[in-house]
């Protein structure tokens, strides 16, 4: 058993991905949150890692360094998400993510010295930078992903109705640049490993259960498809991307390998 980190962005599989791990066993901390309507499973994630990685995006929350910016005026958005909210933070690629916090590094030594862990939060596609030198060779990062036009609208309906997130300011090109610039940061981050530590994972495989052969092989230990159902896919369609979110969409399925069809590629 191999540990991991899960990430990518919101409302893309990666819940799926860490109800196959807990279910075969994987340490995810304590406390993990309940599930509600959008993910009646489970999320997999605990309010320690969570916090870690807030603690470390607080700081760059873009109404802080642009007041002046037309949208830093919204008291609840992408450009000042608050507490809680930052795996919708807006963060474009330019801005270098740094940490000097010694109690945030040892939070993360604490964390990585778990055998068999599991760990799981889409603000890794920007935090990853901070927790690789406490990280060993072995450990293996799962890197989920969709077809950027439904994960942009299942952002949108999780906007729409979930309670936390009330009063969110949020637009599809909003919600779509946010995807463009997670990704953008995970390939960024990425380059401080070895390819073999490395799994793309696109969420149709996943559901399928198609994937889960190679990811145990990857991981040393049994996956089940027990955990996947098909009434999990709640969202399948949207409107469409535009060409930066379809050329990395196009770069994550050649790197997991996945052939693109009329089923899961849409774009302007």
């Amino acid at each position: 058993m191999k540990n991991c980190l899960i990430m990518g962005f919101g409302r893309s599989g990666t819940s799926l991905m860490g109800g196959i791990l807990h279910q075969a066993g994987y340490y995810m901390g304590e406390d993990l949150y309940p599930g509600r309507d959008s993910n009646p499973k489970g999320f997999f994630e605990n309010a320690l890692i969570n916090g870690i990685n807030e603690k470390i995006l607080k700081n760059y929350d873009y109404a802080l360094s642009h007041p002046g910016h037309p949208a830093s005026g919204e008291p609840f958005s992408p450009y000042h998400p608050g507490e809680g909210h930052r795996w919708l933070a807006y963060i474009p690629l330019e801005v270098k993510i740094t940490e000097e916090s010694e109690d945030i590094k040892e939070a993360i030594r604490k964390a990585v010295s778990y055998n068999g862990f599991a760990y799981k939060d889409p603000r890794f596609n920007y935090t990853l930078k901070i927790w690789a030198p406490f990280l060993n060779n072995e450990t293996l990062l799962i890197c989920v992903f969709r077809d950027p036009a439904i994960t942009v609208q299942s952002i949108l309906t999780e906007c729409e109705r979930a309670e936390y997130l009330s009063g969110f300011h949020i637009t599809k090109d909003l919600a779509e640049e946010l995807w463009l610039y997670s990704y953008s940061h995970l390939f960024q981050n990425l380059k401080k490993f070895s390819s073999d530590q490395i799994i793309f994972v696109h969420y149709e495989k996943l559901l399928s259960g198609e994937a889960l052969p190679g990811l145990s092989r990857r991981l040393g230990i049994r996956l089940s498809d027990d955990f996947a159902s098909p009434g999990l896919n709640r969202t399948t369609s949207g409107a469409p991307v535009g060409l930066k979110a379809t050329t990395i969409y196009q770069k994550l399925c050649n790197l997991a390998d996945v052939r693109l069809n009329s089923t899961n590629f849409t774009s302007s």
